[in-house]
């Protein structure tokens, strides 16, 4: 068949009601109904996009103000360190689309990822591991891809125990609610035990078999909160595209200001508004492992 033949064929199988691919149409009117009931979520909404202006107004000054300011040759490091940040900035806006268009729990894999990227990040941004050692990389030795996966892993493990773990300095109490934290994110990225939690109606014969995106308030409640803590310290950490000796304006230190304060409302607001310990525990985790501030500059 030529491309044009199959398009038609394809067209002819998949009609419906009179209309080419109609069911796909199915699809896209639950996920516009979707998005409609996420709408109810005002602050979240807000702070979301506030957040997404942020981020394009600092790469927009950082190459038409702060860029031209650079004299001296940057780190090798800085380079290694904005490829990596900009990624967690797309997957955190990709993940959301995917939320409000009705795949909550397929977007809390994604934060699940930029999670474990960002906390990479801050802590060799902190030394407690460096950037070769993150990228499964040993100076002076050839690269050998199995090497580097174990020491990609051994580096993961190291720095998980020091910045959320027995070697974190944080509360006993934070820990053991940070494992469980953990532990969500594991049910959903090994075996979607949260998507499959959905079916059970199905399974018990009470319902047809879901297969159109449905609003559910807890389940997008779920990624919701976890967006503004993933958010939050992926905020944190935007200081740092600062070249050393080069620092953006009074205003826009004024803005970063607001919008830590405002995510860090956001954040503990399950703890305030329903005793949830993770609210508190996130604020102290993001607060110790993600120190700083609107002043801070790439120190590699």
């Amino acid at each position: 068949m030529t491309p044009e033949e199959m398009c038609r064929r394809l067209g002819e199988i998949s009609e419906y009601k009179g209309v080419a691919y109609g069911r796909a149409h199915l699809l896209f009117d639950e996920e516009q109904k979707h998005s409609q009931a996420v709408l109810k979520f005002q602050g979240y909404l807000a702070l979301s996009d506030a957040l997404k202006c942020f981020y394009l107004e600092t790469v927009e000054l950082m190459n038409t103000e702060c860029r031209p300011k650079v004299t001296t040759p940057l780190s090798e490091f800085y380079g290694l360190f904005l490829s990596r940040f900009v990624h967690s900035f797309q997957s955190l806006f990709g993940s959301e689309r995917l939320a409000i268009n009705g795949y909550p729990y397929h977007a809390y894999t994604i934060l699940r990822n930029t999670f474990d990227n960002l906390t990479l990040v801050s802590a060799a941004l902190q030394k407690m591991t460096d950037y070769y050692a993150i990228e499964g990389i040993e100076p002076g030795k050839p690269f050998d891809a199995d090497s580097a996966r174990k020491l990609r892993k051994k580096t993961e493990f190291s720095v998980k125990s020091q910045m959320m773990g027995n070697q974190s300095g944080l509360t006993q109490a934070a820990i053991d609610e940070l494992a469980l934290w953990d532990a969500m994110f594991d049910y959903e990225v090994h075996g979607a035990r949260l998507s499959l939690a959905a079916s059970q109606e199905w399974l018990r014969g009470q319902s047809p078999l879901p297969a159109l995106p449905t609003f559910r308030e807890q389940a997008f409640a779920m990624f919701m909160n976890r967006f503004a803590e993933i958010s939050w310290m992926a905020l944190r950490l935007l200081p740092l595209i600062q070249p050393p000796g080069v620092h953006f304006s009074a205003p826009w230190k004024d803005k970063w200001e607001f919008l830590d304060t405002a995510c860090g409302e956001m954040v503990e607001s399950p703890s305030k508004q329903s005793g949830k310990k993770i609210g508190t525990v996130m604020v102290e985790f993001v607060k110790a492992k993600f120190p700083f501030s609107h002043s801070t500059t790439f120190p590699l």
